[in-house]
């Protein structure tokens, strides 16, 4: 080995010796104070291949440090609450009365009860919405079916009196955009537009009377398009309002439907409601006439997910 090698070889030993156990050269005729030596750090004499070596070593290390040290205090990104899907499912009793006319050609009735009307009755009946929301898209499914019967429809002069059961399954799946929109308020306004599913089946029976008795069923199935507007607005931090409205045609020869009530809120995922609904429907095809409204008041339990 030649001598400039080994004594380049033997500085960086030296100098990462004093690295490992701290180490620092004293300068000669340095005093002391208090009994404790004050020494200074001295650069070592370095020859040409040390030069700048552990200055640069470090320069990487300490970047990698200080950069982790930076991601671990900085704070991670939030979850915009507006950007994810929010869905509620809401369960409903609907109170129905009948008002309108129906009939299977030749004969019709007319019916005119109320929720209050002793001669009307929901024999059987399951209503739920459901709808899923992001940001401003909302998709909306409404889904009510039920069996109703009046005893006492007017039949007409010919016969002493009549019965009528009607079996009715409503579908209306839409689509929604809200137009104004303010979530911290829980406050909206918005349009929609997509279809409502009527399948109906129709029993009507006649007593005898200057005819005699008889009998006559039939089942129909059509899809109206539908548009329409909806809102929600809060008058306190728990109670709120909201309505609906719209207006459709195609299979039937023209429906409208209205809706309006108000709520309270039951902490963050549930809420009563209680609404007025009016459904109106004029179908008058094939020898099968239901030119009927269907009312009554809405008890309801929000469920949000």
């Amino acid at each position: 080995m030649n001598l400039p090698r080994f004594i380049c070889t033997l500085t960086v030993l030296l100098e990462f010796t004093m690295l490992v156990q701290g180490q620092q050269p004293v300068q000669p005729g340095e005093g002391n104070v208090t009994g404790l030596t004050v020494t200074e750090k001295v650069e070592p004499d370095r020859g040409p291949c040390t030069a700048n070596l552990f200055a640069r070593a470090s320069a990487p290390l300490l970047k990698t440090i200080n950069a982790s040290a930076s991601g671990a205090d900085a704070p991670k990104p939030q979850a915009n609450p507006n950007d994810q899907w929010h869905v509620q499912f809401t369960p409903y009793l609907w109170v129905v009365g009948v008002t309108g006319r129906a009939g299977i050609s030749p004969f019709a009735v007319d019916i005119n009860s109320g929720i209050t009307d002793s001669n009307i009755h929901l024999n059987f009946g399951f209503m739920g919405a459901f709808e899923a929301r992001k940001k401003r898209l909302v998709i909306l499914t409404d889904l009510q079916y039920s069996n109703l019967g009046a005893d006492r429809p007017s039949p007409g002069p010919l016969f002493s009196g009549a019965t009528a059961d009607f079996k009715t399954f409503v579908l209306e799946p839409q689509v929604g955009y809200r137009l104004l929109d303010n979530p911290e308020k829980d406050a909206f306004f918005g349009v929609l537009a997509g279809i409502r599913y009527w399948h109906l089946k129709t029993d009507l029976t006649f007593n005898e009377g200057v005819l005699p008795g008889v009998t006559a069923s039939r089942s129909r199935g059509w899809v109206d398009g539908v548009v329409g507007v909806r809102g929600k607005t809060h008058l306190t931090s728990r109670f709120f309002i909201t309505g609906k409205a719209d207006v459709g045609g195609g299979g039937s020869n023209f429906s409208y439907q209205l809706f309006g009530g108000g709520g309270f809120t039951l902490g963050k995922h549930y809420a009563l409601i209680a609404a007025y609904r009016y459904l109106d429907v004029n179908y008058n095809k094939d020898d099968f006439l239901f030119d009927m409204a269907l009312h009554g008041p809405v008890f309801g339990l929000g469920i949000k997910f």
